[in-house]
């Protein structure tokens, strides 16, 4: 008589990435709170090159990005104080002022109709630029990475000529971003931009978060193309002897007579 020995066998469940957040619950819509810090490149000439190390490295800003399954808007947070932000270097007879760029600058972005409608400020003078949603080819890395406890995956732009990388998160299936940028399975929860000069990252999600009222075109400026927009902001720079200058913060150096 033969003994039977049963055999035990392991079965390996695929794992499923479900759209949820701690709670179990899917998030549709919600409020993200970005942390954008831009490096500042000034060069000085002259008797001003003396106080080059008295100049900040860098600038932080905060931003605020509302959405749910139909749209999104990008905008500065309610600024605490004046837009500008004044030091004064001691014995020097020299006066600094950053101007914060982009105080007052909006992007709505329409998922269902793929367009996007962004207000900007340049030389105090307000743009409203209106135009398709850019459809960005990403190209996956393999690389994963944990932000505010969101797994999110690393993708690459193929379709720029500045280098762009994205970590995005299935968690929150909404196809969106800080700074307009988008087009993804998932919510982008950091975004560096020629690396690092440009790295805007998620400090705090609110998935509870009502966002009725709060999602509202961008309505005020003179309404452009963007290549009308680009146009403008190239001919300015040229006149002032600065290059790529859209999204960079001015700096004022005033000497005390």
């Amino acid at each position: 008589m033969k003994t039977i020995i049963p055999l035990l066998c392991l079965v390996i469940l695929p794992v499923t990435l479900k759209s949820q957040d701690q709670a179990g619950k899917s998030i549709t819509s919600g409020k993200i709170t970005f942390q954008e810090k831009v490096k500042l490149e000034i060069k000085l000439e002259g008797d001003a090159a003396q106080f080059a190390d008295q100049l900040p490295k860098e600038q932080i800003n905060t931003r605020i990005l509302y959405f749910d399954q139909e749209n999104s808007l990008y905008l500065a947070e309610a600024a605490k104080n004046d837009d500008e932000e004044e030091m004064t270097q001691q014995g020097g007879g020299m006066r600094i002022k950053m101007v914060n760029g982009g105080a007052s600058d909006k992007i709505y972005c329409d998922f269902k109709d793929k367009k996007k409608i962004e207000q900007k400020e340049f030389m105090t003078r307000i743009f409203l630029v209106e135009g398709d949603l850019a459809a960005t080819r990403w190209k996956f890395t393999g690389n994963s990475l944990s932000i505010l406890g969101y797994n999110c995956q690393e993708v690459i732009s193929e379709d720029t000529t500045r280098k762009v990388k994205a970590w995005f998160t299935a968690a929150i299936p909404i196809p969106a971003g800080p700074a307009g940028f988008g087009n993804l399975p998932g919510m982008i929860l950091q975004l560096d931009i020629a690396n690092g000069k440009r790295l805007i990252t998620a400090s705090a999600i609110d998935p509870s978060f009502n966002n009725q009222g709060e999602i509202v075109k961008p309505k005020e400026g003179k309404k452009v193309t963007s290549d009308e927009f680009k146009k403008i902001v190239d001919d300015k720079m040229k006149e002032m002897g600065v290059e790529n200058g859209e999204g960079t913060n001015h700096v004022i150096i005033r000497f005390n007579n």
